[in-house]
């Protein structure tokens, strides 16, 4: 049906390929995009990797800082190294 022809062909170099790739990236869509793509890729990544932080422990209230400076004085028992030792020799 059709017949394309050697001469018909266009081949492009390089050259003639860097104004047209400067003319997409140049594009206000294509530079909309990336941004628009961007900002979502970050909030998604926000979003996954979002962590709750553990509260802060309350402070105590009056009634139990009132109740440490009610404790009785207790006998305090020597240590069973050298001093219950030099007791003991006496």
């Amino acid at each position: 049906m059709f017949q394309v022809l050697q001469a018909d062909k266009m081949i492009m170099t390089i050259k003639e390929y860097i104004p047209v790739i400067l003319g997409v990236l140049k594009d206000i869509r294509v530079i909309g995009t990336v941004i628009v793509m961007i900002l979502v890729i970050e909030f998604a990544k926000f979003v996954t990797t979002y962590r709750k932080k553990p509260p802060k422990p309350k402070k105590s209230k009056a009634a139990k800082a009132a109740a440490p400076a009610k404790e009785e004085k207790k006998e305090e028992k020597p240590a069973e190294g050298g001093e219950a030792a030099a007791g003991d020799s006496k």
